[in-house]
């Protein structure tokens, strides 16, 4: 799906879930040969997958049981990616390690002859990660921030690609943290 630039969505479910057992017929003995060669001590025989009969009404149940009793959620939060394994892990496989590195400060220029509170015709985005700057979507600022609430609903142009991005009020973004967007 993501190689064809499509997600679960855009296949429907009965598709997508096609396209699961056709990953698992591509994929699963690799993962089997992996784990035989880790020296995994497992029953071998009993082997399953997720999506197996029965086994897949299981698991929805579990799901079901854990999301009542209020032992799992959904909800929106940061997803620790592993950029050399390609997959998420979970915030107990993250080694926190402070590093020196630097603050770059880059100017989005505002859309539409739009202003700064002090006359600006840009702001200035803190970043230590300007390789994302391509990703960027929105521009978060926070809603008390006396510098940027007018701009909450504006938008600015993204460097380098001239793409129109939104300035987004977000009370996460930190006021006192780099130039507060």
């Amino acid at each position: 799906a993501a190689e064809e630039g499509k997600t679960r969505h855009d296949y429907g479910r009965e598709a997508f879930i096609d396209k699961i057992w056709e990953w698992k017929a591509e994929s699963g003995g690799t993962i089997t040969r992996q784990m035989r060669r880790l020296g995994n001590s497992v029953d071998w025989e009993r082997e399953r997958f997720t999506m197996d009969e029965g086994l897949s009404n299981a698991v929805k149940e579990v799901f079901v049981r854990l999301y009542k009793e209020d032992l799992i959620y959904r909800g929106k939060r940061l997803v620790n990616w592993d950029p050399k394994l390609r997959t998420a892990i979970s915030d107990l496989e993250v080694e926190n390690r402070e590093s020196k590195g630097s603050m770059w400060h880059i100017r989005y220029p505002l859309a539409d002859g739009a202003k700064t509170a002090d006359g600006k015709d840009y702001l200035v985005v803190a970043t230590t990660r300007p390789e994302t700057l391509l990703g960027d979507t929105g521009v978060a600022v926070n809603p008390e921030d006396p510098r940027y609430k007018d701009l909450i609903g504006k938008y600015v142009i993204l460097p380098l690609v001239n793409r129109r991005i939104p300035i987004v009020g977000d009370e996460h973004a930190d006021m006192e943290k780099g130039t507060g967007c």
